[in-house]
């Protein structure tokens, strides 16, 4: 990687850690607020009607945004006809959705569901403006701004929420939150970004882009159905309650990994792609870049799920306990679905979005399977399905890469090694403090842990001199020194 291109990358992992870290931190912190004030049944209803949102924000994007990102040249044309596109699209969506709410409120059986259904989706229709201000600002590595607009419009949103959960609004609160981020982001977006409305459509545009874009935005769309299928499945079969214990286990089990993972590939697709022709630059960057992730992953998500108890005991009331096994086993499984995103994002620069649908379809439908084979054995039985469809998803994941650009499941365990044995090391130690019931007071628990994973990980890696601690050391201190 050359000195340029490894400077934006250090820059853009910098902004979007900060993008990525504030926009989950706060997320969190008001899931945590809201959690303690609402019920697992009111968490539930937004968890059903998540699976519509995800499909509807899919089908709005349509793939174009990340085809503009990794086209070498983009013309003006380009950016308006991807507006003009996803404004009828999303349009059309939401007219659709608001017909068939009293539809699903009769499906469901759930009250007023047809009014929080027509409320909750007006988010499809307010992300479709900001779409092309943010891809303009990863074609111009803006990751500061992106990083800027992103954090307020999160913290924005929640301040909101909380506030109207605190005069007594009750469940609106927590059914505006993603409305209010959605709103927040577009107008900031505006403010912020460099272009300016144009309606022109071409359909050589169009042509140009669609043969990536379809296949991505089917893969897309997979890939973030299926936690929001388990939730309609399980509303089939279980309460409301059980999908909401489920749902928040899900969300906070996977935030650890899908945080740090975004990370990486919110840099990653902008300053990999101008490589994508140059095989050994490529490559070796691939490998760079799974040895970060896999440096900032495991520890992140090991600790998670050594401090689950104390965490819950601590934040959330004993109505969120059944959620503690869940969220562990979850954070576990997530890991797969970082390693396995991380695979497709590579393709996805390589321009084989078609092996990302093929890896996605068989997801899904392996997912689906699987599900009907655990769901009568209680919901630990169904996470237990999750975890073996996702390590299955990783090894199809990393053998697709092996055909594109040569990176070997055995290099990628190499690369992975180091960052996981310290990280299982870390954890185990720091969970002897709760195995063995040294400390009672959860608070205090919560912290000892965490400051002896931290100690640990943060020591061996320093002791070994591990290539990637070495290099943000460095980094630490040129930053200190131009203060200075």
């Amino acid at each position: 990687m050359s000195e340029n291109a490894k400077n934006i990358t250090i820059k853009g992992l910098f902004w979007n850690a900060i993008d990525r870290f504030g926009y989950q931190v706060i997320t969190n912190l008001t899931t945590i607020v809201l959690a303690r004030i609402f019920a697992p049944d009111d968490f539930g209803v937004i968890y059903v009607l998540a699976i519509f949102t995800t499909i509807a924000t899919s089908l709005v994007d349509s793939g174009l945004a990340t085809s503009l990102v990794r086209s070498k040249v983009v013309k003006d044309v380009d950016y308006s006809t991807m507006f003009v596109f996803n404004l009828l699209v999303s349009g059309a969506i939401y007219l659709i959705l608001f017909i068939a709410a009293p539809y699903l409120e009769e499906l469901y059986q759930i009250n007023n569901l047809s009014l929080y259904a027509r409320v909750l989706f007006l988010q499809i229709l307010v992300q479709a403006f900001g779409i092309v201000q943010y891809v303009k600002m990863l074609k111009s590595f803006q990751f500061n701004l992106t990083a800027r607009v992103n954090f307020i419009a999160v913290l924005g949103s929640a301040i909101v929420v909380v506030f109207l959960a605190w005069i007594g609004l009750g469940f609106w609160g927590l059914l505006l939150q993603a409305v209010l981020y959605a709103f927040f982001r577009s107008v900031l977006l505006w403010v912020w970004g460099n272009w300016k409305l144009d309606l022109s459509f071409s359909k050589e545009s169009m042509r140009t882009h669609w043969g990536f874009s379809i296949s991505f935005m089917i893969s897309n769309l997979l890939g973030k159905l299926l936690s929001p299928l388990y939730n309609n499945l399980l509303k089939m079969n279980y309460t409301t309650e059980d999908v909401g214990i489920y749902g928040m286990a899900n969300k906070l089990g996977e935030s650890p990994n899908l945080l740090i993972s975004s990370v990486v590939q919110g840099t990653t697709l902008s300053t990999l792609t101008p490589l994508q022709d140059d095989f050994p630059r490529f490559l070796n960057a691939c490998r760079k870049t799974m040895s970060s992730l896999a440096f900032l992953l495991f520890p992140v998500s090991f600790l998670a799920i050594c401090v689950a108890e104390p965490a819950f005991q601590t934040l959330l009331k004993e109505k969120w306990n059944d959620a503690i096994p869940l969220f562990q086993w979850l954070c576990f499984a997530g890991l797969f679905i970082s390693l396995t995103d991380m695979n497709v994002n590579f393709l996805t620069i390589k321009g084989k979005s078609k092996f990302a649908l093929v890896l996605e379809v068989i997801k899904v439908g392996s997912a689906v399977g699987i599900f009907f084979f655990t769901y009568q054995h209680g919901l630990l039985a169904v996470v237990f399905g999750q975890l073996a469809i996702r390590i299955l998803c990783y090894i199809i994941a990393a053998s697709m890469s092996v055909k594109v650009y040569g990176y070997t499941i055995f290099t990628q365990a190499k690369d992975l090694f180091s960052s996981f044995l310290i990280s299982l090391l870390a954890a185990v130690i720091a969970y002897l403090p709760l195995y063995f019931g040294w400390i009672h007071n959860n608070l205090f628990l919560l912290v000892v842990q965490t400051l002896i994973f931290a100690l640990i990980y943060i020591g061996i890696n320093h002791f070994i001199k591990n290539q990637i601690w070495m290099e943000v050391l460095n980094l630490a201190k040129k930053k200190i020194s131009n203060k200075v």
